[in-house]
């Protein structure tokens, strides 16, 4: 998912790193904390003003309805200035200014900072020449179009688009995009990512894709044409989450079964480039369900998201309670051969009760730029090792790595070893830096994402960034060949 674009303070900035700097690496904020009775958050919006943006299925006790779409306060106080409403449900997605897209059980929606929905972005179904069926992912590009999964009828008889597809370019005013080749497959896509080069890896229950056999996870190239370089042999479970890296590998998590693995069932893997197993990654990590009850279709704990974590490691989190018999409640670190690290050890979410059902699961997290971690899903209460708070609720802000260690990312470059200009500047950039050998330049938004990246010539000290990003807020992270990350913020105006 994708960008969102926030102008900050330089003095609220340093206001604020000073304030995390002076607490104890991911120990819990107490003065953030949320009052929801049920059911679960599915995905988060941190806001520059502390303000946080949340979507799923969530209420107040006592309350009857659920809203889909909330936002509170810096501290977890709801927000009576934003309209709380039905709207969303799904992933948020951050995109400009503070408008974002949302995921929906169906389909997509952009909403306006106030919360309401952005009338200039139609509702979905209103298109004579769509239908909504099953839903899937969606993916936003920078100009506000989209790219959605699924399985959904398309009615487009001019151009011989009529059935079933699942693949679907929308144009940026939710209409379907008619200039755009739909595609289909023999079952759902239901997760989608992009990759730096513009292709997408999808996972799904389909066997064919247009008519090719395809496994579980397969890849397409930017236009949705099926890329045959791509076999990862998966015969069956599901991908909860992807996270390509710059240089072709692939991590996924969720349950993920191959016919030729050690094992049935793998629950964090690497693919190289090509889609095999990288054979220098622990494929066999065990997570387990701890206390936590079995459902229909899982007997084992499940991890739902993979994300960046500082040093290349991953951050995992999910439906669990053990990893490899080890206590972890829904969060822990591997490094980057697959080995778990002793970070979030006997720490994460509690478990609370809902119609009859036990609940204690981390959906996703959200690690700011300003170095604070939120983690987000179905629970009541959270352990940080020394404090535990049972009154934690569906979103709990932790105080971000220790940012003076290897284990994390290091601090803005206080030093001025990188020199950016002009900053602001309107996404052409010259950064002066003398490298000894190749580098990684990176920019990340507010989310944390990275939403540009290139490679930095050995031997050369001044380079050109050309980012095309929207307005707002990022942070140029540049990583060198000896192992060093230096930090700048960059302004585009």
């Amino acid at each position: 998912m994708n960008t969102i674009v926030q102008k900050v303070s330089s003095l609220a900035l340093l206001s604020w790193a000073l304030t995390v700097q002076a607490q104890e690496p991911l120990s819990l904020d107490p003065s953030f904390q949320i009052d929801l009775s049920s059911w679960y958050v599915s995905g988060i919006l941190p806001l520059e003003d502390g303000k946080v943006i949340a979507s799923g299925q969530m209420r107040y006790q006592g309350e009857i309805l659920f809203r889909a779409l909330m936002r509170f306060e810096a501290d977890g106080a709801l927000d009576e200035s934003f309209y709380q409403s039905g709207l969303g449900g799904g992933s948020i997605t951050p995109w400009r200014g503070d408008t974002f897209y949302v995921g929906t059980s169906q389909t997509v929606r952009r909403i306006l900072p106030t919360g309401y929905r952005d009338q200039s972005f139609i509702e979905m179904n209103t298109s004579p020449l769509f239908s909504s069926l099953q839903g899937g992912d969606y993916h936003v590009y920078p100009d506000g179009r989209i790219l959605m999964s699924g399985a959904h009828s398309l009615y487009d008889t001019a151009r011989g688009y009529v059935g079933i597809y699942n693949l679907i370019w929308f144009t940026n005013t939710g209409h379907l995009d008619t200039t755009k080749t739909h595609r289909y497959c023999n079952g759902v896509i239901y997760e989608i990512e992009e990759q730096a080069d513009g292709k997408f890896l999808c996972s799904g229950t389909c066997t064919t894709y247009e008519g090719q056999p395809v496994s579980r996870i397969f890849r397409v190239h930017p236009d949705g044409a099926l890329d045959t370089s791509f076999d990862s042999q998966v015969v069956g479970g599901s991908v909860f989450s992807f996270l390509p890296l710059d240089d072709g590998r692939i991590y996924a998590a969720g349950r993920i079964s191959r016919s030729n693995a050690p094992d049935d069932t793998l629950q964090v893997v690497r693919f190289l480039p090509n889609g095999a197993l990288d054979p220098t990654f622990n494929h066999l990590n065990d997570f387990d369900l701890g206390e936590l009850p079995p459902t229909s279709n899982n007997t084992t704990g499940l991890p739902s998201s993979i994300s960046d974590w500082p040093n290349d490691q991953l951050l995992i989190t999910g439906g669990f309670q053990l990893v490899n018999g080890q206590q972890r409640y829904g969060i822990c670190v591997l490094d980057t051969t697959g080995e778990i690290l002793s970070t979030f050890a006997d720490q994460g979410v509690g478990t609370y009760v809902y119609q009859n059902f036990t609940y204690g699961s981390i959906r996703g997290s959200v690690l700011t730029p300003d170095n604070m971690l939120y983690v987000y899903g179905a629970y009541h209460g959270y352990t940080d090792g020394t404090t535990n708070d049972p009154d934690q609720r569906f979103i709990t802000r932790l105080y971000g790595p220790d940012l003076n260690t290897g284990g994390a990312p290091e601090p803005l470059n206080t030093e001025a070893e990188l020199r950016l200009y002009p900053n602001p500047g309107t996404g052409a950039f010259v950064l002066d830096f003398l490298l000894d050998g190749l580098a990684t330049a990176q920019l990340l938004d507010a989310s944390g994402r990275v939403v540009h990246s290139q490679v930095l010539t050995s031997g050369t000290e001044r380079h050109n960034l050309h980012t095309g990003l929207l307005p707002g807020a990022y942070v140029l992270r540049v990583q060198t060949a000896d192992g060093r990350t230096l930090r700048e913020r960059v302004v585009v105006q």
